[in-house]
């Protein structure tokens, strides 16, 4: 399948491509955009190879959970190249509003008597959750999100990814229903499912060609890189012959 070959040449190009950017973090924080680039590709790369290794043994829902993944950094990407300051900031806030869940869990975990109770600690949670709730703003949606990052027309597949594989929902579950013509089931498919593959793989090369894009613009080198290059322009024209994600 021309699309396995043209993937293996993607995650190869996006390795390379981290691998030559690796001193442009040297004197940066680690909230500066470039390093959360850098940890942001490198994610959706090992998202990308993982998704593969599933692909090949025909396990489409399981591989297409991790390719939400990789549109979802993708939208990140897209979204720190067009307004830097302001995309650090989100992302400072989610990762703020998920450090006060989970301190608040725990402190209604003390209060239930599920763990022993412990003044000292609760306290100290208390003062946590407090604490950041006076620097949270609102957090940004993943459809915000691909609407400020320039790739809005992706985000149907995203949400494809989500309603089909990454929630329990009755969409989600309906794949393994054996269905019959009149609309009747009589039983489950169970297993490998190859038919799928053929639309998902493309799918998840596009996602990975736009955060790769994205990321070299953020990170960008002085000099070009015509092998990466030939390979974001070769998605493009792949996907326009088969007329997949957001076309």
């Amino acid at each position: 399948m021309a699309w396995f070959d043209h993937a293996e040449g993607l995650n190869g190009a996006g390795l390379e491509a981290f691998n030559r950017r690796e001193n442009e973090i040297v004197g940066l924080s680690s909230h500066h955009p470039t390093p959360i680039a850098m940890r942001m590709i490198y994610r959706t790369l090992s998202s990308f190879q993982a998704a593969l290794i599933l692909y090949r043994r025909a396990m489409i829902a399981e591989g297409d959970t991790l390719a939400r993944n990789v549109y979802e950094t993708a939208f990140w990407l897209g979204f720190i190249q067009k307004e830097r300051d302001a995309a650090v900031r989100a992302f400072i806030n989610d990762e703020l509003k998920s450090q006060k869940d989970r301190a608040t869990y725990y402190l209604e975990q003390f209060r239930r008597g599920f763990y022993e109770r412990n003044p000292e600690i609760e306290r100290q949670l208390a003062n946590r959750v407090s604490s950041l709730k006076s620097k949270i703003t609102n957090s940004i949606s993943v459809k915000s999100l691909a609407q400020r990052s320039g790739f809005y027309n992706y985000y149907d597949s995203y949400k494809n990814l989500s309603a089909s594989s990454a929630h329990n929902s009755l969409n989600s579950l309906h794949r393994y229903l054996n269905r019959n013509s009149d609309g009747s089931y009589d039983g489950h498919v169970v297993g490998p499912d190859p038919d799928s593959l053929s639309e998902s793989l493309p799918v998840l090369c596009i996602g990975l060609g736009i955060a790769l894009a994205m990321f070299c613009t953020i990170v960008a080198l002085e000099h070009d890189e015509p092998d990466l290059q030939a390979l974001l322009i070769k998605t493009d024209t792949l996907q326009r012959s088969q007329g997949v994600g957001g076309l």
